[in-house]
């Protein structure tokens, strides 16, 4: 279990993170919801290591954070960031393999992983495409396959997936491909998800857990059905919502207005 302490993070003495405390659980899907400047990719970074810790503590299973090898912290959780850049032009195949970098696998059991995750994520029309040359929404799903594979092949008892806007330049559809495939793995692999979403009726529909983010503090942290009211809704967005039960689709969403 990861367990976020007391986490405070300052620029120039404005509080961008202000006294975070949040757990991050095996086999739960966790998402970190807010409007824009609130924090969310901060808090992702800082646990990510992306930038250093400046007050308060991060331990995975009891263990501080920063006293894990890169190497033996990419067998334990797998991220994937808001942006990639990559200069080289590689095939989209190869970009998903390395996913595998930490691991010491033979060439057979390296192709069957990753035939088994193109296929699942259906994007063998791309694999051995030039990286450069695909879209935003493309190479958003290469990445999100890199990712899924790095997990994939672990064998750790307790894994974890940190999606920083997964969603992002893809189209509807793979939207929930791509949130259906993490809820799989989650129960699965007994995959802890900590993501940042900004559909709030997807994060409703997903998640086990939401912290609510407003002016880089947590202010409401809890099982999504406790949390998700129409009270914090509108303290957090000011919109207003409503949840709606869909007999076509035999379920409950969450649709907000002004």
């Amino acid at each position: 279990m990861y367990k976020i302490k007391n986490l405070t993070y300052l620029i120039q003495k404005r509080k961008i993170l202000n006294n975070i405390n949040i757990e991050i659980k095996p086999n739960s899907f966790l998402s970190i919801i807010g409007p824009n400047g609130c924090g969310k990719s901060t808090l992702m970074k800082t646990i990510n290591r992306n930038i250093d810790i400046q007050e308060g503590n991060i331990t995975l299973n009891k263990r501080d954070i920063n006293n894990f090898e890169d190497k033996e912290l990419a067998l334990k959780r797998s991220v994937l960031q808001q942006s990639f850049f990559f200069p080289y032009n590689f095939k989209a195949i190869e970009i998903v393999e390395m996913g595998l970098y930490a691991y010491d696998l033979n060439p057979k059991d390296k192709k069957n992983i990753l035939s088994y995750i193109i296929e699942k994520l259906n994007i063998e029309p791309l694999a051995n495409k030039d990286y450069q040359g695909l879209s935003g929404g493309e190479k958003q799903k290469i990445q999100f396959a890199r990712v899924v594979v790095q997990l994939y092949a672990s064998c750790e008892k307790e894994k974890y997936l940190f999606l920083d806007e997964p969603t992002l330049n893809l189209d509807i559809f793979y939207q929930y491909k791509i949130l259906d495939l993490a809820k799989e793995l989650q129960k699965d692999l007994n995959i802890g998800i900590c993501a940042i979403l900004h559909d709030i009726n997807q994060a409703y529909l997903y998640s086990d857990q939401i912290a609510m983010m407003k002016d880089g503090e947590i202010k409401y942290f809890g099982e999504t059905k406790n949390i998700l009211t129409y009270e914090n809704i509108y303290d957090i967005f000011h919109v207003e919502s409503e949840f709606v039960y869909s007999k076509r689709l035999n379920k409950e969403m969450l649709i907000t207005t002004s």
